[in-house]
């Protein structure tokens, strides 16, 4: 069986159409799509990603920080026990549990209840209250020393606050469960 051997003329020709148009991103594109290229920075951190696949830094691919696998409570069995000796503190949107951590470092879970509203809600509930938390709550507390778990538990009426009502709460909640535990 012959098969066909591509004429030299058509590679040349295909290469030379190929870098007249040259595909240039937008800046609001995503980055997953093909025809991106990485920035070295982001082609180092991707390759240590790949390589040990722990999170390495908190950074994500598009440069956005996030919070480290490390710094999250995930298993049933420790957010249950978090939920049992854990000090709480309820406010009017959120319920917060305190306890030691056995890390040397502060760690957080989050709970959000489905109540009636769909996915996309409770992920953007779920968002917010991680995002307080990372932002403001878990380095307050490493700058204190504590070394504690937090598990924030919503409640029904969190759906409707604001992001900076939520803030609030959560920070007095933990300060009042640190002030506490002194």
């Amino acid at each position: 069986m012959h098969r066909a051997v591509p004429n030299e003329a058509d590679v040349q020709a295909s290469q030379s159409q190929a870098g007249q148009q040259a595909r240039i991103p937008r800046e609001d594109e995503d980055p997953g799509r093909a025809g991106y290229r990485f920035t070295p920075s982001e082609e180092r951190a991707r390759a240590s990603r790949s390589e040990g696949g722990d999170q390495v830094d908190s950074r994500g691919p598009d440069g956005g920080a996030r919070l480290p696998r490390s710094a999250r409570i995930r298993q049933t069995d420790e957010i249950r026990a978090l939920l049992d000796r854990g000090k709480r503190k309820r406010t009017r949107h959120l319920d917060v549990f305190l306890a030691t951590s056995p890390a040397p470092f502060s760690r957080l879970g989050v709970v959000v209840a489905k109540h009636g509203n769909g996915s996309v809600e409770r992920n953007r509930l779920k968002r917010r209250v991680r995002e307080i938390a990372r932002r403001s709550v878990l380095p307050t507390l490493a700058e204190r020393g504590l070394a504690v778990d937090l598990l924030v538990r919503t409640r029904r009426e969190a759906y409707g606050a604001r992001f900076a009502v939520l803030e609030g709460e959560l920070r007095e909640a933990v300060e009042a469960l640190c002030s506490d535990a002194s």
